[in-house]
């Protein structure tokens, strides 16, 4: 560790620092712990929440002004946390480092000649990557004996994620496969029910290029239908391009985009033909995704609106379909009893027969629409609440197992919680799946899920 605060006369203090690692890092730690104390707290001040720190390693350093990122930008410089940050993303110790993507707070939020204040909220930049905190203690044989039963399906980062999911649901290949930004959510939402429809994987690749494992992956499938979902702002025309001379033995390439993501949805919902249709908001994803993935294995499209708007291509869809049934996520914060009005006018189902689902947060949400599409599973997947991708990815294979993907919080459930109640309904031996990695779903997580499927404990 950097230690500049210590008694220099103290030629015990002096040479611990310099010879005994251990010492070292914890002395350090001990400074970068009053730094955390001393300066304002980000989110909810979990410390578990590796973006939290922000502030304390920019105190490490200094709380002073020469390190805010504003006054850096200007100068043309990168303040120390930013440094820190991206240290902490790579592999610096080759081999016996594990990197960890961690999300610097904006640039734009903080004024320049300024320090953050406490009388400021200070939101999480998302999105969120977790510690190892609640896996400080050590893991007893019959837990690593319970772990061992889970299927985690995960990899370095939300790219290889998706890969494994696809390779694990469909290890002998398929005719079609949907590809999908890597970066962002709305064009994908609605691609979970088209997944379903055409027992397609989804792939996701960055904007501008196509990923090469990717392409790895895409020969082993041998797909024969290729859909782009988003326009050339989600997926440029190099993915296109590289696509097709990957796959050199289809021409079947088909892009699906409108002008927005409310047009592209709309569009996608226009090759089904369900009387049951799923809303939900287009800018946020967890209360989508969970809807998402449910109603897609029914079958049912899914529209995306605003919070108070009817987007035209929603409006148009509705008039035209005159759904029987119709499906929202969310509650009146997400999309407000105005707009639901205006939903039920345009789509002729009638306010009091729209079902909301809705809860106090993104988990109590995901909660009401198992209970309402899957009150008795035999099988749950597990994906974050904090993070889209990797429960992208997933929706597509619980969907086409027609199987609930349960939305639960990195660390852990909360006593007492709706979660904690569905679980303890279902039968004993159900089975479990997992998207993404420890800083997704942790071990001692996963465990207290077993142990409430279990009806006991270790």
């Amino acid at each position: 560790m950097q230690v500049g605060s210590y008694n220099p006369n103290n030629a015990d203090l002096v040479a611990k620092l310099k010879n005994d690692i251990s010492f070292n890092i914890e002395y350090g730690a001990d400074i970068l712990l009053s730094k955390w104390n001393a300066t304002p707290h980000i989110g909810d001040g979990d410390p578990n929440k590796l973006e939290n720190w922000y502030f304390a390693l920019w105190a490490y350093n200094g709380w002073v002004t020469y390190n805010n990122p504003s006054n850096a930008a200007a100068a043309g410089r990168e303040t120390y946390q930013e440094k820190i940050f991206k240290l902490i993303g790579s592999e610096y110790f080759k081999g016996l480092v594990n990197p960890s993507a961690v999300t610097p707070i904006p640039t734009s939020v903080i004024p320049a000649g300024t320090l953050p204040t406490k009388n400021t909220i200070w939101q999480t930049p998302e999105p969120i990557h977790y510690g190892g905190l609640d896996e400080v203690s050590a893991l007893s044989d019959l837990e690593i004996s319970l772990l061992e039963s889970v299927n985690r399906l995960a990899g370095p980062d939300r790219i290889e994620t998706a890969l494994r999911i696809a390779s694990h649901g469909w290890p002998d290949g398929s005719e079609t496969v949907l590809i999908v930004r890597a970066d962002d959510f709305p064009d994908a939402l609605a691609g979970v029910a088209l997944a379903k429809k055409y027992n397609a994987p989804i792939l996701l690749t960055p904007k501008n290029h196509l990923d090469s494992r990717v392409e790895e992956t895409l020969i082993k499938l041998k797909p024969l239908k290729v859909i782009l979902l988003g326009g050339q702002d989600a997926l440029g025309n190099q993915v296109e391009k590289r696509l097709r001379e990957v796959l050199d033995w289809t021409e079947d390439f088909e892009r699906i985009a409108g002008k927005d993501r409310f047009e592209t949805a709309a569009l996608v919902a226009s090759t089904f033909s369900s009387n049951s249709v799923v809303l939900a908001t287009g800018y946020n994803f967890p209360d989508a995704l969970s809807l998402a993935s449910a109603a897609g294995a029914q079958g049912y499209p899914l529209l995306l609106v605003g919070s108070d708007s009817l987007p035209v291509a929603t409006k148009e869809y509705l008039e035209k379909a005159k759904p029987q049934t119709l499906y929202i996520a969310g509650g009146e914060g997400i999309i407000s009893s105005k707009l639901l009005d205006n939903i039920a006018k345009t789509s002729g189902v009638p306010v009091e027969e729209i079902k909301r689902l809705a809860g106090h947060d993104r988990y109590d949400t995901s909660i009401n629409i198992l209970t309402e599409f899957y009150p008795a599973a035999s099988k749950i997947f597990l994906a974050t609440g904090q993070n889209f991708p990797d429960a992208l990815a997933g929706a597509a294979l619980a969907a086409k197992q027609n199987a609930p993907m349960l939305l639960v919080p990195p660390s852990g459930l909360t006593n007492g919680s709706s979660t904690e109640n569905y679980l303890k309904n279902l039968p004993p031996k159900v089975e479990i799946e997992v998207f993404g990695g420890k800083n997704a779903i942790s071990d001692k997580g996963i465990i207290t899920i077993l142990n409430l499927l279990a009806n006991n404990k270790i």
